[in-house]
Formats: C-alpha cells, sequence, structure tokens
C-alpha cells in the first residue's frame, strides 16, 4: 500500500458502491498508509473520525485493535498526549494491556 494507490482503488470502489461500510474502508487505507509512512498528523486526520465506529466494518477485536492501536501510536508520536488518554479512557473493557511504544506517557 506504500505510495497510495491501493487507497485511491479502495476510493473508488467505495463511491461506486462496492462496500456496504461505505466511506469507513478509504479512510481506514489512508491512515494505515499514513502511518506507515511515517506521517502520523496524516494517520490521525484518517482514524480519528474512524474512532468508535469499528462496527461498520465488522471483524475481530485483534482487528479493532489495530485500529485503536495505530491512532494511539500516532497521537503519541506527535505529543497529542491528552487525545491519547481520551482514546484509552473509551476502550472497551476487558483489553489486556496496550502494546503501544511510548503509551507509559500517557498512563
Amino acid at each position: 500500500m506504500g505510495d497510495d494507490a491501493r487507497a485511491r482503488q479502495i476510493e473508488e470502489l467505495a463511491r461506486d458502491g462496492h462496500y456496504p461500510s461505505g466511506f469507513y474502508l478509504p479512510a481506514l487505507a489512508r491512515g494505515f498508509a499514513a502511518s506507515e509512512r511515517g506521517d502520523f498528523t496524516g494517520a490521525i486526520e484518517a482514524l480519528a473520525p474512524l474512532a468508535g465506529k469499528n462496527e461498520c466494518i465488522g471483524g475481530s477485536r485483534a482487528q479493532h485493535d489495530l485500529i485503536d492501536f495505530t491512532l494511539l501510536k500516532a497521537y503519541v508520536d506527535t505529543s497529542r498526549l491528552e487525545e491519547a488518554r481520551r482514546l484509552l479512557d473509551v476502550r472497551r473493557p476487558g483489553a489486556s494491556g496496550v502494546p503501544v511504544t511510548g503509551v507509559a506517557t500517557v498512563l
């Protein structure tokens, strides 16, 4: 996904109605691509609006954790610690730890 080409393909498919989740998958793809590039501000811009809307895609807790932890890592790496704290506060009960480097600064 490195050059965002796949994200653009997903956006086109979503516009054509091929994803029941609509906007969610293209935004998710943009967020993951930005995070992979080290563009944590871009990752936040794409992923923050998706927070709390994981039901759009279904999936397992591990898949949802990947989304949340990617956003959390972006908050930590951009020193947006208050937003990171809010994200941690709304996480579903029962989560067993948060394996994100730097998260100790938030707790």
